[in-house]
């Protein structure tokens, strides 16, 4: 297979396997009989009927915040040709235009984010709703370990190191939040606690990328994000926003698609790594790292 071609694979082969999946349990055998916590609190306001859920009747629950979350596959889907036009190109420089593995992981981490949250709307069933909290987890650790391997050229941590922290720790952050959170952690605290520790790495160990694009990459998806927040918060059940037999529900037609237009700005900013600003202050060109790519 060409090179080129291996990020829409993944774009591709997460679709049939994620919607695949999804589409099976919501259609043909039903979803688990097992309410979610968040039925006490209006499940981020849409309305749903409660007998369904208990049941756990075939059908989507919240067909707005469930649907709007196909957000990812646009979004997923321009990472996964803009990496395959600078594979074809034969770019290099850095992990994010270049042969890395973890290029592709970004690709899925990108899907994943809104496929997974869609198996927590759709059912509302505890059983299944820790995929919502996995896919926030797989993106957000993502920000964090794709962060420190950045520092870690910069500071010239060897390709070795490099390569068995991220793929080890990466992965294993992120199941290791999945199982607190199901344990009954605010996952808001858990996001928060990585996004910190994301931006303590950016500012302080792999120094942002103080080239012009990037700085405009960064800044629309730190805005995006920040607009989605406000969003999710106003349009929780009770909130000013939320209307739950409305067909515009905010969390779903805002949030969701603004986290994904933050996820495709941090990879426009990631792939100025290593072009010069002028001022010397971006990150050094990063190779791949990944050995066996």
């Amino acid at each position: 297979m060409p090179l080129y071609l291996r990020a829409g694979v993944v774009w591709l082969g997460g679709i049939v396997v994620l919607l695949g999946v999804f589409l099976f349990m919501a259609y043909v055998t039903g979803w688990p009989a097992s309410p979610d916590s968040c039925v006490s609190t209006g499940c981020y306001c849409e309305a749903f009927n409660l007998a369904d859920v208990q049941a756990g009747a075939r059908g989507i629950r919240q067909p707005v915040n469930t649907w709007g979350n196909l957000y990812a596959i646009v979004t997923s889907g321009i990472i996964a040709i803009v990496l395959g036009i600078d594979r074809y190109r034969g770019a290099a420089g850095n992990a994010m235009r270049s042969d890395s593995w973890k290029a592709d992981a970004y690709v899925f981490a990108a899907l994943f984010l809104g496929l997974g949250s869609m198996w927590l709307h759709a059912s509302i069933s505890a059983a299944v709703s820790w995929m919502d909290g996995l896919s926030m987890y797989v993106f957000t650790a993502f920000l964090v370990f794709y962060t420190l391997d950045r520092g870690f050229v910069r500071h010239q941590v060897s390709e070795t190191a490099r390569k068995w922290t991220f793929w080890i720790g990466y992965p294993a952050t992120a199941v290791l939040l999945t199982v607190i959170g199901a344990a009954g952690v605010d996952s808001f605290l858990l996001i928060l606690a990585l996004v910190l520790v994301y931006a303590g790495l950016e500012f302080f160990y792999a120094r942002f990328i103080w080239e012009p694009w990037g700085v405009f990459y960064w800044i629309v998806g730190a805005a995006s994000m920040e607009n989605a927040v406000l969003f999710w918060v106003l349009s929780k059940s009770g909130k000013p926003l939320c209307d739950p037999t409305s067909w515009f529900q905010p969390h779903g037609l805002l949030w969701h698609p603004l986290a994904g237009v933050m996820a495709l700005m941090m990879f426009f900013y990631w792939r100025r790594d290593g072009i010069s600003s002028g001022a010397g202050a971006s990150a050094p060109a990063q190779p791949s790292g990944d050995g066996w790519a």
